[in-house]
């Protein structure tokens, strides 16, 4: 008797923040963001500037993912998952401080550069005293015009 009201209590409370929790994803719009739309971006007011210098970059025709998340299907959606709990987090609590890209962000946004523009800077970036130097230190917008 008494193991089943702990059962039962315990279904319950799992029950609850699943429909909480799929909830909210519905109503925030979560789904969009296992897509390439840059729109789902906007879905966080404070993404909208960063929308708005992209559409008039000149990297218009990259999606956000293209710069910002890894190629592979894993690292993919491992890093929206990242972010999306760090930004949530964030938002949520108010701290819209706290650094807006991290180190592990900055190592994929400069992944992704050198695939697209390898051709162009490969060989500047073979040379020993610049492979530390990343793109965004004089790129500092890179896909955006603020």
């Amino acid at each position: 008797m008494k193991n089943s009201i702990v059962y039962s209590l315990f279904a319950i409370a799992v029950g609850a923040l699943i429909g909480i929790g799929g909830f909210t994803f519905w109503y925030a719009r979560g789904y969009s963001y296992l897509s390439d739309d840059p729109e789902a971006c906007v879905n966080c007011h404070i993404m909208r500037d960063n929308f708005d210098s992209w559409i008039v970059s000149s990297h218009r025709t990259v999606t956000c993912n293209d710069c910002h998340t890894a190629h592979d299907v894993f690292g993919k959606y491992l890093t929206k998952l990242r972010n999306g709990i760090r930004h949530s987090a964030a938002f949520t609590f108010h701290e819209v401080q706290v650094p807006r890209t991290t180190k592990t962000s900055l190592d994929i946004i400069q992944q992704n550069c050198l695939r697209c523009h390898e051709p162009m800077v490969g060989m500047l970036f073979q040379a020993q005293e610049l492979k530390t130097m990343r793109c965004t230190q004089c790129h500092l917008t890179g896909g955006h015009v603020f």
